[in-house]
Formats: C-alpha cells, sequence, structure tokens
C-alpha cells in the first residue's frame, strides 16, 4: 500500500497514460517516437531553426537535419527559406500535420472541456489550481533532474 495521496497516485498515472498516448499518436501518423516528438514541437512552436528544435529535442543539429528530412519526406514539415538571406533556414510544421495532430487529440480535449465545464465554479478553479501547481512541481523536478546531468 502507497504512502502517496490518491492524488498524487492518480497524476501518476496519468503521466504513465500520457506516455503511452504519444506512442500511439506516433503510429497513427506513421512515426517513430522521435519524429513525432519533433513534429509536436513545430506544431506548438511555429517556424523555428534547426539548431533551436535540436535545443527543444535534445538531440544534435545533424540527428535533428535527419529528422527533418524525414517528416519533410512525409509532408509534416517543410523548409521555409529567407526572402532576404536564402541561408536563414527555419523549419516549420505543415498544417495538415499540425491539424492532424489537433485531429487526434480532439476526442480527449473536448471530453475534457465538457467534464471541467459541468463541474460548479469552485471546482473548476480547484481542478486549475492543482494542475497549474502540478506543472510547476513537474518543471521543477525536470530542472532538477537535467542539473544531475550537467559537469
Amino acid at each position: 500500500m502507497s504512502s502517496h495521496h490518491p492524488a498524487a497516485i492518480a497524476l501518476q498515472a496519468l503521466f504513465n497514460l500520457a506516455n503511452e498516448t504519444e506512442r500511439e499518436v506516433a503510429r497513427s501518423l506513421d512515426l517513430n517516437l522521435t519524429d513525432y516528438r519533433a513534429l509536436s514541437a513545430l506544431a506548438q512552436s511555429g517556424p523555428v531553426t534547426v539548431g533551436t528544435l535540436a535545443e527543444t529535442l535534445g538531440a544534435t543539429a545533424a540527428t535533428t537535419t535527419a529528422i527533418v528530412s524525414r517528416l519533410e519526406t512525409k509532408g509534416y514539415a517543410e523548409r521555409l527559406r529567407s526572402g532576404e538571406d536564402r541561408r536563414h533556414v527555419h523549419v516549420s510544421a505543415t498544417p495538415a500535420a499540425a491539424a492532424g495532430i489537433v485531429d487526434l487529440m480532439r476526442p480527449l480535449m473536448d471530453a475534457t472541456n465538457r467534464h471541467i465545464e459541468a463541474l460548479p465554479s469552485a471546482r473548476q478553479d480547484a481542478v486549475v489550481d492543482f494542475l497549474n501547481v502540478a506543472l510547476t512541481l513537474m518543471q521543477d523536478h525536470l530542472h532538477s533532474l537535467s542539473k544531475k546531468d550537467a559537469p
């Protein structure tokens, strides 16, 4: 029997299920998980350089260039050259790819939205407060983990 609060246990189960859902969305788009994560980052960020995407992914520029090439081959990403300086290249998710991710996640988002909106206002506020605290705690934990990897 765990000594953790049921909310903490449920949150850990949610994290695990989120990982499984991410793998299934990647599979649905015929992508490996690494390529899906890159596509997802592009869909959320808008156009970025390969270097910026590499930093986001924690990958090398060479690895990220290969990922972008695979995404581009599948029609999920496009390289955008600057009109003023053709050496400046940004990468972006195609509108169809971004819409594809949204379409796969929409049923869950809509169901969640309906459930939360059906709650009394005070309970909605409590859910938002809890999720914001959980987000902050997770960001802090991630930061502490990544500091352990630093020299």
